[in-house]
C-alpha cells in the first residue's frame, strides 16, 4: 500500500509540473490602404502548404541546417490551411474594402474570380528569418486569367508570439500583390 501511495503521488507531482500548451492564431493586418473600390466576389480556395508544416505543432525550420524543431507546447489554434486561407481572405478584403472576400467553402459559390496558392515556403526561425514562398493564380470562371509568386522574409522578433506575428505579415505581403492584380483585371 505505502508502494502504490508513493507512486500515486510521484504521478501526482508530475503532472502538476508539466509545460502548459500555448495557442496561436494568424491574424490579418486591418490598417491596410484601399487599392480599389470595385464591388467584386473573389473566392479563396483551400491554401496548400507543405506537409512538414501541416500539423497541429509550430514548426521552425533552421535555415542554415535545413533542421526542422516540432514544438510540443506551441501549437496553431487551428488547422494552419484553414488559418492562412481565413487572414489571406481578410487581408485581400482590406485592400479591395468594396468587394466580397471570403473562404470559399463550397465548390458550388459563384464568385467573379477565384484564387487558388500553393505555399512552398512557410518557414520561420526565432530571431533570424521568417520566409514565405508562394505561387497564386487568379481563376475566373475556372479559367487563369493570371498566375504570380510572392517571395518575402523578414526577421521575427523574440519567440513564438514574435515568429506568428511575422508570418501574418508576410502573408499580408501576398495578399496586398494578389489585390493589385486582381484591382488591374
Amino acid at each position: 500500500m505505502k508502494k502504490y501511495l508513493i507512486s500515486v503521488l510521484f504521478l501526482l507531482s508530475a503532472c502538476a509540473f508539466t509545460q502548459q500548451s500555448r495557442f496561436y492564431r494568424l491574424q490579418a493586418i486591418t490598417d491596410n490602404l484601399a487599392i480599389s473600390s470595385r464591388k467584386i466576389s473573389i473566392g479563396v480556395e483551400e491554401v496548400s502548404v507543405p506537409r512538414y508544416a501541416d500539423r497541429p505543432q509550430i514548426v521552425l525550420v533552421d535555415k542554415d541546417t535545413s533542421e526542422l524543431t516540432v514544438s510540443e507546447f506551441n501549437r496553431w489554434g487551428e488547422p494552419l490551411t484553414s488559418s492562412i486561407t481565413r487572414v489571406l481572405a481578410d487581408d485581400i478584403s482590406s485592400y479591395l474594402p468594396n468587394a466580397l472576400v471570403k473562404p470559399q467553402n463550397y465548390s458550388m459559390e459563384k464568385f467573379n474570380y477565384t484564387i487558388s496558392v500553393e505555399i512552398n515556403k512557410f518557414d520561420a526561425t526565432i530571431n533570424k528569418q521568417a520566409t514565405l514562398d508562394a505561387w497564386w493564380t487568379i481563376l475566373k470562371n475556372g479559367n487563369a486569367v493570371t498566375r504570380g509568386r510572392t517571395t518575402v522574409s523578414g526577421t521575427p522578433t523574440q519567440g513564438y508570439d514574435g515568429v506568428v506575428n511575422e508570418q501574418s505579415k508576410l502573408l499580408n505581403e501576398m495578399a496586398k500583390q494578389i489585390a493589385e492584380k486582381i484591382a488591374k483585371l
